[in-house]
């Protein structure tokens, strides 16, 4: 069973509310859930058994401070299905760091998320 584990911090905002709209419009049925913080995150993922369920990681990263704390837990990312969305383009730091989580798929905030939500779809069909 394919399930998706969305960070969406809660103070987030508009940004974070179009976001998790956008992805429950174009991925209905599909086994959701939302963590507003980055430790009720890292308890999720820690929580759910690799072996059971095929999990796929969305992290929206609205600001560098937000990708600077996930970045702090990067140990549990390893070996996951992970896809990104982040604050700016052409941003060298946040180039560096986000390659270290080895996603699948990144792209920014500005987008209106209809590449990801294809990609997602392909990889809940794998």
């Amino acid at each position: 069973m394919k399930k998706i584990i969305l960070f969406v911090d809660r103070s987030s905002g508009e940004k974070g509310r179009f976001f998790l709209q956008v992805i429950q419009k174009r991925l209905p049925g599909i086994k959701m859930h939302i963590c507003r913080s980055v430790p009720s995150c890292v308890t999720e993922i820690n929580q759910t058994k690799s072996y059971m369920e095929n999990l796929i990681i969305v992290l929206f990263t609205d600001n560098e401070d937000r990708l600077d704390d996930l970045y702090e837990k990067k140990h549990i990312f390893q070996d996951k299905k992970i896809v990104m969305v982040l604050p700016k383009k052409n941003n060298r730091k946040i180039s560096a760091i986000v390659h270290r989580f080895f996603p699948r798929y990144f792209t920014f905030m500005d987008d209106q998320y209809e590449d990801l939500c294809d990609v997602l779809n392909k990889m809940i069909m794998q």
